[in-house]
């Protein structure tokens, strides 16, 4: 060849090098049908119905973060249980599932402890947006919220995700969730028998799986009542040092969890105080026990030997027990309570002024509520102000006691729960409150409202205390009857001592001591390197017969009532909680009752927010009724939009079948799931090999990478040839 036909060549391929397009070389990666692997992202997984059901808030918030499972999943999730669930225990009165999906989807990882994790709020006091704001009254049913109130906004600000608000008592005055409105709660152990009271909504919602956690409030027990009657962790923190509690008052918000770690972290992120140090060592503390009821009511055998196994496992681990008497007088402390919780009485008749342009009416509310509304016109200002004295030396006695027995152990319910239907008014009480409005001093009205709140309160006489004198108490699931009904045992500690009570739940519950419903079940991730698409079918959720009125959102519990004019930017702690058992309440509410003048504080849990009272005349010394509600500001005025909410019915035949149904269903889908996992281990550890092939450099790449630098080379030694070819001529 020519040195000419050379130099052609050579260009032509210079110019070729350059300008030339190539493409990558994958090396391709077998997979199995309907899996796909994707580098550098988490690996998936399917989470069934049960292992949702059976992990903390904790666990679900772990993997979103890993992005194992998405935040749409877990809502999908809750709302599949709930859909089996609800029609058999009643726990939500709406729900909102289109609201969930669009908050989760604007949702922001910021490192919130509970980021994604689905939660119900509590139906009375803690307002949500679009919620339902009835406090339990039927001529406020069509009321409800335009804003989440400032308890919402805390555990939004944890990362939770709200599907919905539980049910509740009428006012939060009851032991027992009996609500005239929504119908009664029951137990997911049996549904046949009571969830408890005022948070029986949030306890059945928690223990049936429906969320890991959810609102509650505790005015008299409201918390620990739901806990020990469905086997939860029900914590009443000190007053006033977590985020919306009062520093007044004796009602507290704080959630219902099903163990100690979901209990711990929920109490350290919403900590707003500093409180005494997690104690360094347990071993040898005494503990004083008691299973006397403080009102001298009956004490069951069960609620006996759940105290007595406890007092044997701590001898066991090296703790001094010894058998005391509690040196308080419960019956005058329970008259006192029930003064307060009058409050509750004149907040129903404001509130019916405010909807029906008219005063209470006996057949407006339930009996007990009347009977608080006929008495709370002879209770007044000086009256409280004796009922608070006695409070605080009921608290400096207590915190003599605790220097001595640090813990004080006793029985959080003195028996397990009644029945769902059980009415606990008697018909001679009944009768007495139709009547109570021709009794003429206060003493007779009084009278009338302990004896009948009596046979209530000899369920849950150990729960009022802590409420009283602002201590902290933690009811633990530690016992099942022979019904398979569960009871807890409650741990009261001194002022500030709260970490002492979170340190003797780990004890238990890490001694395997808890006894609960539903036992963890381990999340199996599909072992692919990269997301592989798993193959394991998720769980079938079976189609329940029955209808869950779910995405309702008819939403609930005023949202505060505001104390008097001079008070009404306050926050305030809620209305009626649990009277007889736990009168909670959550907002001071301050309101003028028209027809009575009085000063009562109220141990309800009506709301988070506060009644304006500028339509009310009221002044600390005039007649004004002191209310305790929940959160920010009760909305008197009826809300025009409900936001794609509907009412939950309960039909306990269609759920039995569905729940049986899921069961089988279940079953199948877990050992279904079993192979799959097996057979995506083989092909994960093929997948493995071949996916290591594909992070080599490819030929492509390679070529690609430098044939422009040959093809200058190339030019170049082109133009060298032109030159000795013009030299040598």
């Amino acid at each position: 060849m020519s040195i000419k036909n050379h130099i052609k060549l050579l260009l032509a391929t210079a110019l070729l090098s350059v300008g030339i397009q190539t493409h990558a070389v994958e090396v391709p990666v077998t997979t199995t049908s309907s899996s796909t692997v994707v580098a550098d992202t988490p690996q998936h997984t399917n989470l069934t119905t049960d292992q949702y059901i059976s992990m903390s808030a904790t666990d679900l918030a772990k993997l979103v973060r890993e992005k194992k499972v998405t935040i749409e999943e877990l809502i999908d999730l809750a709302f599949k249980v709930n859909e089996i669930e609800n029609p058999r225990t009643n726990a939500l009165i709406t729900t909102r599932k289109e609201l969930a999906l669009k908050e989760a989807s604007e949702m922001v990882d910021n490192g919130q402890p509970f980021f994604g994790v689905p939660i119900v709020m509590k139906g009375l006091g803690h307002s949500i947006v679009g919620g339902s704001n009835s406090n339990g009254l039927d001529f406020n049913k069509h009321i409800t919220t335009k804003f989440n109130g400032r308890i919402a906004k805390s555990l939004q600000d944890l990362g939770f995700v709200i599907i919905g608000q539980s049910n509740y008592p009428q006012l939060g005055l009851k032991n027992v969730t009996d609500s005239t409105l929504y119908g009664p709660t029951g137990s997911p152990w049996n549904p046949n028998f009571q969830a408890g009271g005022s948070s029986g909504g949030s306890g059945a919602a928690v223990a049936s799986g429906v969320v890991p956690v959810a609102s509650g409030s505790d005015a008299g027990g409201s918390i620990r009542i739901p806990a020990s009657w469905n086997g939860l962790v029900g914590l009443k923190p000190s007053r006033g040092i977590i985020s919306g509690n009062a520093k007044t008052g004796q009602v507290v918000n704080f959630p219902l969890a099903k163990n100690m770690e979901d209990t711990t972290a929920l109490f350290e992120n919403l900590l707003t105080t500093d409180i005494n140090p997690t104690p360094a060592n347990l071993t040898g503390i005494k503990v004083g026990y008691t299973t006397t009821s403080p009102v001298g009511t009956p004490v069951s055998d069960d609620a006996k030997q759940a105290v007595m196994n406890a007092v044997n496992f701590l001898n066991s681990k090296g703790f001094i027990t010894e058998e005391i008497t509690v040196p308080v007088d419960g019956v005058k402390l329970m008259h006192g309570y029930y003064e307060m919780a009058t409050a509750s009485g004149s907040l129903a008749n404001f509130l019916a002024q405010q909807t029906l342009k008219r005063s209470l009416h006996i057949e407006d509310v339930d009996p007990v509520t009347w009977a608080l509304y006929q008495a709370s016109g002879f209770v007044h200002k000086e009256d409280l102000e004796k009922v608070n004295a006695y409070n605080d030396e009921v608290k400096e006695t207590m915190e003599a006691l605790y220097k001595d027995y640090p813990l004080i152990l006793t029985p959080t319910t003195a028996s397990t729960a009644p029945g769902l239907t059980e009415s606990l008014l008697t018909p001679e009480y009944a009768e007495q409150i139709k009547h109570i409005d021709e009794l003429k001093t206060k003493d007779e009205r009084m009278k009338v409202v302990y004896d009948q709140w009596l046979n209530s309160l000899a369920y849950t006489p150990f729960t009022q205390l802590a409420n009283l004198t602002g201590q902290p108490a933690i009811s633990l699931p530690t016992y099942v009857s022979k019904d398979n009904l569960p009871l807890g045992i409650q741990f009261n500690a001194a002022t500030n001592q709260d970490r002492l009570l979170l340190e003797i739940g780990k004890l238990f519950e890490e001694n395997n001591q808890f006894k609960q419903l539903h036992t963890k079940k381990d999340v199996v991730v599909p072992e692919t390197s990269d997301t592989m698409t798993s193959s394991t079918e998720s769980t079938t959720e079976t189609d329940s017969s029955s209808s869950l009125s779910s995405e309702s959102e008819t939403s609930q519990t005023n949202d505060t009532i505001s104390q008097s004019e001079n008070e009404s930017t306050q926050e305030t702690t809620s209305v009626t909680d649990t009277i007889p058992s736990e009168s909670s309440s959550d907002s001071i509410i301050q309101t003028t009752n028209k027809e009575s003048s009085i000063s009562t504080t109220s141990t309800s849990e009506t709301t988070d927010a506060t009644v304006s009272s500028s339509q009310q005349e009221s002044s600390s010394t005039s007649s004004s009724s002191t209310l305790i509600t929940e959160d920010d500001n009760i909305l008197v005025a009826p809300a025009s939009e409900t936001t794609d909410s509907t009412e939950i019915s309960s039909s306990k035949q269609s759920s039995q079948s569905a729940n049986s149904e899921t069961s089988e269903t279940s079953s199948q889908t877990d050992t279904k799931s079993q192979k799959t996992v097996s057979k995506n281990k083989k092909i994960n550890k093929n997948n493995q090999e071949l996916n290591s092939l594909s992070h080599l450099p490819k030929t492509g790449e390679v070529i690609q990478k430098y044939l422009p630098f040959i093809g200058i080379l190339i030019i170049g030694l082109a133009a060298i040839l032109v030159y000795m070819k013009k030299k040598k001529h």
